[in-house]
Formats: C-alpha cells, sequence, structure tokens
C-alpha cells in the first residue's frame, strides 16, 4: 500500500497533531500576541486573550512561555473548567507545592504570602477559562483585589473562546474585568498566511517540491476560514484524496472529496 511519504516524497508524516518547532508559522497575528503578552507581563497587568477554538491560542501561549527567561520566571498553566471556587484556589496553591488549607480565605492568604516571598515572578496562565464557574472567576478578583494599586507577586493571563470577553463583561464580573490592562484576539489566518502556513509544514515534513496547488490552498481557506487546526485537519485529508486517486498534486477536487471525508470538519 503505498504511504504519503511515498506519494509525495515526504520523510515524515504532514500535519502531526503536535507540529514541531520548524512547522510553527510566525505570522503577523501570532507575533503580535506574542508582543502584547510581553507587554502585560512588563505593565504588571492581567492580560486577556481569545480567539476562536483552534486558531491557536496554545502555541501563542507556549512561545510566550518559552522566550521567558527562566532564572526569573516560574508558569503555573492550569486548565480549570469544571473546578468549583475552593478547587480554584486550592489548584494553584498545589501547582506551586501548598498544602491548600481547611477554609478557601486562609488558603488564598497562604498562597499570596508565598508568591510574594517567591525570588522568581510567577506567571499564572488559566486556559479554557470561558468554562469556569462564575464562582471561579469571582476568586481570580479576590486573588487580585489587595495588588490594584501596588505591585503584584505574580502575572496573569486569562485565555479563552470568545465567549470569556462576554461574560466579563456582565456586571457580576465588573471588578475583575477593571483589573485587566490588555486585552488580545488571535484571530484567523488569511487566505496568504494559509499558504504560507501550509508550505511550512510541507516543508518540515521533507517535501522538495510543491505539493499544494493555488487552487486547493485557496479551497481550503474557504472552507476553513482560516482556522489553522482546521486547516491541518482538511489538509491532511486532501494529501490522503489525492493519493487515493493517484495524483501527484494536491488540487481542488482532492479537497472537495476530503470535505466529504470529514464531515465533521
Amino acid at each position: 500500500m503505498t504511504t504519503l511519504q511515498e506519494q509525495f516524497g515526504f520523510t515524515q508524516q504532514p500535519f502531526p497533531r503536535v507540529p514541531p518547532e520548524e512547522a510553527i508559522l510566525h505570522h503577523k497575528g501570532l507575533d503580535e500576541v506574542i508582543a502584547r503578552l510581553n507587554f502585560a507581563l512588563e505593565r504588571d497587568t492581567i492580560a486577556l486573550l481569545v480567539a476562536e477554538s483552534g486558531c491557536g491560542k496554545s502555541t501563542a501561549l507556549s512561545l510566550f512561555a518559552s522566550a521567558l527567561e527562566p532564572s526569573g520566571h516560574q508558569i503555573v498553566a492550569l486548565s480549570l473548567t469544571t473546578l468549583g471556587p475552593f478547587s480554584l484556589i486550592a489548584a494553584i496553591s498545589t501547582a506551586l507545592g501548598l498544602k491548600p488549607k481547611r477554609f478557601k480565605g486562609d488558603t488564598a492568604a497562604a498562597l499570596l504570602a508565598h508568591l510574594h516571598n517567591l525570588p522568581r515572578r510567577t506567571v499564572i496562565i488559566a486556559d479554557e477559562a470561558h468554562l469556569l464557574p462564575d464562582a471561579s472567576l469571582e476568586d481570580l478578583r479576590l486573588l487580585t483585589a489587595d495588588e490594584f494599586d501596588r505591585k503584584s507577586p505574580f502575572a496573569m493571563i486569562l485565555c479563552g473562546q470568545p465567549l470569556l470577553r462576554e461574560r466579563l463583561a456582565e456586571p457580576r464580573h465588573y471588578a475583575l474585568a477593571q483589573r485587566i490592562g490588555v486585552r488580545i484576539r488571535l484571530r484567523p489566518l488569511t487566505e496568504a498566511e494559509v499558504g504560507l502556513f501550509v508550505a511550512l509544514h510541507l516543508k518540515a515534513a521533507g517535501a522538495t517540491q510543491a505539493v499544494f496547488d493555488p487552487q486547493a490552498t485557496a479551497a481550503m481557506f474557504q472552507h476553513t476560514r482560516g482556522i489553522p487546526r482546521l486547516v491541518q485537519n482538511l489538509a491532511l485529508g486532501s494529501a490522503l484524496a489525492a493519493m487515493a486517486a493517484g495524483k501527484a498534486t494536491v488540487d481542488a477536487v482532492s479537497v472537495q472529496q476530503a470535505m466529504v471525508d470529514l464531515e465533521d470538519l
């Protein structure tokens, strides 16, 4: 049975779920997100990052975190989607090696005291924050309440889908929203960036010549709206469809066939 490597001259499987560093496209939107996250860190303010699912929030956060000086920063990355308010503060404490106390207020006080005494700046990244319970969002406010007018012992990034921005606009979360100094939106790729994105992935897979023709990448942009995760899925499906048809390159017909095969795209 012919493989993608044999059909198109790849040296490894293209479009893996976790792309290698050389396959990451540093497009304008991604670079701007990282720059503004660093600006928020320098300004000592909370950053809000929103994007549609699959647009590359995790990639942006990973690049931001990996560029920080380890001797001056420690990262606490949390994906707290179903925890209650006590569990949220307890989870942050546990991630920092602290044993949660019986009462939430005591745990929060001990956590803040611990952060103040650390030699490195703690950066708390709360991913999928659009799914946090209201009470947990309220606890995030409590953690910053006494730091509003002086330097905080930690930096915080709230990251999630656009629903998070809408929830923070609700009156009950006004106090937390007040403390957000930098608001960032990571948008999908443009049509030109989709072509670059695909080409970079193919190069990382060992391709030495064009595999997708321009009509194919244009069709992928139309079907995926430029969302990188969907582009990856459709590009892989299109390559498989082209291989099944015995084609030397991926054309728009292959993309249409992949759309039929990937009905849940």
